[in-house]
């Protein structure tokens, strides 16, 4: 059954990676007064890396709970 995880999120990885590739253009990011240009590839690798850390994150706190 981790087998199954694993190719899933492999899978879900290169979706992203690929969705990221077509989108090289850069953004323009503003967070309160903090505004910064980055490339839509990094913009959304960095938000994809983030949710996974954090999804882990709940998960770890969920099974210690428990």
């Amino acid at each position: 059954m981790n087998y199954v995880t694993g190719a899933i999120g492999v899978l879900c990885l290169i979706i992203v990676a690929v969705f990221a590739i077509q989108n090289l253009g850069a953004v323009e990011v503003t967070f309160i007064v903090w505004t910064a240009s980055v490339s839509k590839i990094v913009l959304i690798l960095g938000t994809y890396f983030l949710g996974m850390l954090t999804g882990w994150g709940l998960i770890e706190l969920v099974k210690r709970l428990l």
